[in-house]
């Protein structure tokens, strides 16, 4: 049975792999979208703790990343099957309208806002942290504002 699972799942990661070569699409490096004036300008925390904290990049699979970055964080095409995400969001994700080609905002308690966009062939996620005694929707336009710089950056690369 071992062996069968690990086979299994050689097989799966093989196929992942297989279809992430076959797409040509190269890594994304999120940090490198996620640029710091972007940061500057949207980042609902406290600058002088941004400055203190290092960015963090990490790979997801084999052509996205995330990166870290004050109170925001960014996923670069993070779902191998995304399209289901888009059809059929989670019903307490409200779609918005002018970003990008898809868009969802999802309130997180009030603790962090989150937006899901699909556009041109990239998909990303943007959890943004919401400062004590405000809202999610209070600070959505940030994460629209993060959307539409991030938006215009994949499409020069």
């Amino acid at each position: 049975m071992r062996v069968i699972a690990s086979l299994s799942l050689v097989a799966c990661l093989a196929a992942a792999s297989a279809a992430a070569a076959q797409s040509g699409k190269p890594a994304i490096r999120a940090c490198e979208v996620l640029t710091r004036d972007v940061v500057a300008k949207f980042d609902t925390g406290n600058p002088k703790m941004r400055d203190l904290l290092p960015r963090k990049e990490e790979a997801i699979g084999s052509h996205g990343s995330s990166c870290h970055d004050g109170s925001i964080f960014v996923q670069i095409d993070p779902f191998l099957n995304s399209e289901s995400y888009r059809k059929s969001p989670a019903k307490d994700w409200q779609a918005v309208s002018g970003v990008g080609d898809t868009a969802y905002f999802h309130n997180n308690r009030d603790r962090y806002a989150e937006l899901m966009v699909w556009s041109g062939g990239h998909h990303f996620t943007i959890q943004l942290s919401v400062p004590d005694g405000r809202t999610a929707e209070a600070v959505k336009p940030n994460t629209i504002g993060i959307a539409t710089a991030l938006i215009a950056k994949l499409k020069a690369m």
